[in-house]
């Protein structure tokens, strides 16, 4: 299985440059991790910015159980299905506090359907920041 990897960007009022990764398809992962500078993620501020690039076919997203944190049994979670050329946001209680963070310090979905899909993440500056 193919494996894409995506570093948050950290918005400021002065703006960011935001990297997107593309075509990313069926049965790939897509693992969102922090940047050297932000150590780690922080689940309360992470949103995901998610396309189907395809025209014709439907893309699911599943969220993978973490390696180090989840509570025993607890299985991924779909999180949500994409019709074609339709964009979504993921955030905030899709995260479910640790449930899903690695010991890597990194988040990983799985993504089912033809797809492409294209992947932009952000992290929203704290209050000490």
């Amino acid at each position: 299985m193919a494996s894409t990897s995506l570093s948050v960007v950290t918005a400021t009022l002065l703006g960011a440059t935001v990297t997107s990764k593309g075509s990313v398809a069926s049965g790939q992962t897509m693992t969102i991790k922090a940047t050297t500078a932000q150590g780690r993620l922080d689940f309360k501020t992470l949103h995901i910015r998610v396309k189907n690039e395809a025209s014709a076919t439907t893309v699911a997203l599943s969220l993978g159980v973490g390696t180090q944190y989840s509570d025993k049994g607890i299985g991924a979670k779909t999180l949500t299905t994409l019709a074609s050329a339709q964009t979504r946001i993921i955030g905030g209680h899709d995260f479910e506090g640790a449930r899903f963070n690695t010991s890597a310090e990194t988040i990983v979905f799985t993504q089912t359907g033809a797809g492409p899909t294209t992947w932009e993440a952000y992290q929203s500056p704290g209050a000490t920041e």
